[in-house]
């Protein structure tokens, strides 16, 4: 374990139902330094008072933030160290996965390393996963780790500037590749307890991994995008109004878009459908601003319906993608069962 000592080790306890103390014991038999623990403030008044390791305290909203800025702190501050171990608590990782982890980034020490459980996707769709797994070299997922290990190369080109979104930027990711820094995304199979590693040779590979999530979207407003168009322009051609055309129009792609959304895109896991009031409620306010657009649009400026609505559909689509993520289905800390 002396080849560890220079290595400050971050642990962002999110899971309650981990004791600390356990967790302290995983940071200690891995023989790094325990640099800091991120914790939630609302855990506060349920934690030791007398605390030898520094906390920083933070929200469900700024934890990436904190991270940050912790690695920030860390490369201006006068710490020797190889490498920086952040580990996050709420997936279902556990001590063992956390040393085998520790353990395979030796075999590349100067590359980013980027850990997941097998057992954290084995829920999602799996025929996607391994098309774009075949095609790209990536499951073309949301990050989702438990475990990073970073390089001191990778930590020295980071500013406030390239940190300023949050750990994990795609941003970094790019400059790391430009740095010729390697970047490895490896996946723990519980099975058979083997790593599956994916190397990023080029920066698509960093997109299409970092940007899982919004290409997904983007799959699913494409095929929306033609079930409600090709539909408004069917009914238009037979002679409805625009508002009957738009409404019939919506409701049908509605539909197809809610069922995309909920089960490829941000995958839902809840029996409960209370995201489908609000995302209703996001697809009239949406369909408002295009009729509005249409009235104005048809009989002031003399443009076809069908180029106006798919232009300010265009806009709409990035309100859209940020209304879905935060307001329609808002990420929540999972914690193993």
């Amino acid at each position: 374990m002396g080849s560890l000592k220079k290595i400050p080790f971050i642990l962002v306890h999110l899971n309650q139902e981990i004791p600390l103390s356990e967790e302290l014991e995983i940071i200690q038999s891995t023989g790094t330094i325990p640099y800091c623990l991120i914790l939630l403030s609302r855990l506060k008044d349920s934690l030791p008072t007398h605390m030898i390791i520094p906390i920083i305290w933070a929200d469900e909203k700024n934890i990436s933030r904190k991270i940050s800025e912790t690695i920030l702190n860390i490369r201006c501050s006068s710490i020797d160290f190889d490498q920086i171990i952040i580990y996050k608590d709420d997936t279902s990782a556990n001590a063992h996965d956390i040393l085998q982890g520790i353990y395979y980034s030796t075999y590349e020490p100067e590359a980013f390393h980027i850990i997941e459980r097998e057992i954290s996707i084995q829920k999602q769709p799996r025929t996607l996963m391994w098309v774009t797994e075949k095609i790209f070299g990536t499951r073309l997922d949301e990050p989702d780790p438990y475990l990073w290990i970073v390089p001191k190369k990778a930590v020295m080109i980071t500013s406030e500037k390239s940190n300023q979104s949050g750990f994990f930027p795609l941003t970094w990711l790019n400059i790391c590749h430009k740095e010729n820094i390697p970047i490895r995304v490896s996946f723990l199979d519980k099975a058979s307890e083997r790593y599956q590693g994916h190397r990023f040779f080029n920066q698509y590979l960093v997109l299409f991994y970092s940007l899982g999530l919004f290409l997904r979207y983007l799959l699913s407003a494409s095929i929306g995008l033609i079930a409600d168009n090709g539909m408004f322009f069917l009914l238009n051609m037979l002679g409805q109004n625009h508002l009957w055309s738009l409404v019939f129009a919506r409701i049908f792609s509605m539909l197809i878009n809610y069922s995309l959304l909920r089960i490829i895109v941000f995958r839902e896991k809840s029996k409960q459908y209370d995201s489908l009031i609000r995302y209703i409620l996001l697809v009239i306010f949406s369909g408002a601003i295009v009729w509005f657009s249409l009235e104005i649009g048809s009989k002031y400026l003399r443009i076809p319906p069908i180029f106006i609505k798919m232009s300010v559909e265009f806009v709409m689509f990035f309100f859209n993608y940020f209304a879905s993520k935060k307001f329609v289905f808002p990420k929540k800390v999972q914690f193993p069962e």
